[in-house]
């Protein structure tokens, strides 16, 4: 149930970091309080430390590299559906761009930030629709 629940705040999240990221390139861009950055930034984290949390009680599949046991990322990111991998190294890549002509184009912190919360939900969204082994049906 919370699975379910957590997957529905990340899509609320990621629509709403997508809408707020559109609107920076308009006009009404220039009138967007900070405060909706920083709520949807908080939520992006509380997202990702629930997902963290959730890595961690799970049977996820590790490996030894050196001294230290770390999780197989591959093996979790190889549930996710290829063409849902690119979306998300793509989302990565705009991420990257975004924020260095952000820098240089001197755009304002609201196309900055939102365009980093795109990566920063988008990640969550796809854990808790096709990696959450404690989501009944995967």
């Amino acid at each position: 149930m919370l699975g379910r629940v957590l997957h529905a705040a990340a899509v609320v999240g990621f629509g709403a970091s997508a809408l707020l990221h559109l609107a920076s390139f308009t006009p009404l861009g220039e009138r967007i309080d900070n405060g909706w950055v920083v709520a949807l930034l908080a939520g992006a984290f509380a997202l990702l430390c629930a997902m963290l949390i959730r890595l961690r009680r799970a049977d996820t599949p590790a490996r030894r590299w050196k001294h230290l046991g770390i999780y197989d990322w591959r093996a979790l990111a190889g549930r996710v559906p290829p063409p849902l991998r690119a979306l998300v190294a793509a989302t990565a890549a705009y991420s990257v761009l975004n924020f260095g002509l952000s820098l240089l184009a001197e755009a304002g912190a609201v196309r900055m930030a939102s365009g980093q919360l795109l990566l920063f939900y988008l990640i969550p969204l796809m854990y808790f629709r096709f990696v959450d082994p404690e989501r009944p049906g995967i």
